[in-house]
């Protein structure tokens, strides 16, 4: 998930996709991970039970010395907020840190229930959703005094990711560089990829690259970044991108692969400025490899999955191109094609009616 948005000095990171109602602890998942059923999340017991009043909330948690309030945007259906529930939010020590900084409250983006912002402003829960950016599910948006944003996390995120975000707002570093320019300190020694990304000639467009469109182009643009040695990159090409019904949509856009990492090749990026696949990389604020982004036909960027998408339900890697998984990104391809976004910023909403309210 991922996409990244600044705002201010907050950090938008867009990973993944789906948000979630409030359910009962008492609850059972509707299919064990993997099983290719439809899940079913259940937030966890220690989630503060809110009367959807979110200033109210948010002097409650200062009241009782914490840094904030967490926002959980999800949906009931969604597999990589399942994922996060069995993983990330299994984890004793990370639910010890959350308890005692964060008052953490689940809103579902789909519901018409009305709640309080943090202005007092009153709104349906799914508009409030768009309004904080939550286009994909799981989405998490950490809060300080007055209500302001300090990181949005978008996207399944994995404990280890997890803890190093929860370091970077301890120590408060949002205040002064991105997330991604405290991850680059902290995963220096790591940086340092050897070998190349594999290709793929018959899908994306070979190299040098001009991606101007200060003139309108007659198709998107579909940018994939990977890095070399990189295990989910691989995955990417071994699972989805060997499926026929993602290839076909896949060739609709000008689609090109770049090495997060090459700090040397020259290309033409969409606004006519020339830049580095891993300068852009950079100003893009990326995350996650490999990162899909796309952009529209005047070079507008309008979608991106800068998070871990190729997990099951239980937060395991797919190792082969599951139904689901290959549904997931056959629906954002769809979502640019069809410019779902023009109609609908928040793509669970989109995918909730396109696909007759069985997203997933």
């Amino acid at each position: 998930m991922l996409s990244i948005v600044n705002s201010g000095r907050a950090l938008a990171v867009v990973l993944c996709l789906a948000l979630v109602p409030a359910v009962p602890a008492s609850a059972q998942t509707g299919a064990q991970p993997g099983s290719g059923g439809q899940v079913e999340v259940v937030h966890p017991p220690w989630f503060k039970e809110s009367l959807l009043d979110l200033r109210a909330d948010l002097d409650d948690a200062l009241a009782a010395g914490k840094a904030g309030v967490l926002l959980y945007f999800g949906t009931r259906t969604c597999s990589y907020c399942h994922a996060l529930m069995e993983t990330t939010f299994a984890e004793e020590d990370i639910v010890a840190r959350l308890n005692a900084r964060y008052d953490v409250i689940g809103l579902e983006v789909l519901s018409d229930d009305q709640l309080l912002d943090f202005q007092g402003r009153s709104h349906w829960t799914k508009d409030f959703a768009v309004q904080e950016k939550a286009r994909f599910t799981p989405t998490l948006a950490f809060y300080g005094e007055d209500g302001a944003l300090r990181l949005r996390l978008v996207g399944y995120v994995p404990p280890e990711r997890f803890r190093v975000a929860l370091d970077y707002l301890e120590e408060g570093r949002d205040g002064r560089q991105s997330l991604r320019e405290y991850l680059a300190e902290r995963e220096a020694a790591d940086r340092a990829a050897e070998g190349a990304i594999v290709h793929d000639p018959e899908l994306f467009a070979a190299p040098p690259h001009d991606l101007d469109r200060r003139q309108p182009a007659d198709r998107p643009l579909l940018v994939v970044f990977e890095r070399p040695d990189c295990a989910a990159c691989l995955r990417l090409h071994r699972t989805v991108l060997a499926q026929t019904a993602v290839r076909e949509r896949v060739a609709r856009f000008h689609a090109v692969q770049l090495d997060a990492t090459d700090a040397t090749t020259s290309i033409v990026l969409p606004d006519g400025t020339t830049s580095t696949p891993a300068a852009w990389a950079d100003r893009l604020e990326l995350l996650h490899a490999p990162a899909l982004l796309f952009f529209d036909e005047n070079g507008e960027e309008v979608v991106r999955a800068d998070s871990e998408l190729l997990i099951d339900a239980g937060g395991t890697a797919v190792e082969e191109a599951t139904p689901r998984v290959t549904a997931n990104i056959v629906a954002r391809l769809r979502y640019v094609l069809e410019k779902g976004y023009v109609e609908q910023p928040q793509f669970q909403q989109w995918r909730n009616r396109a696909d007759g309210g069985s997203s997933q």
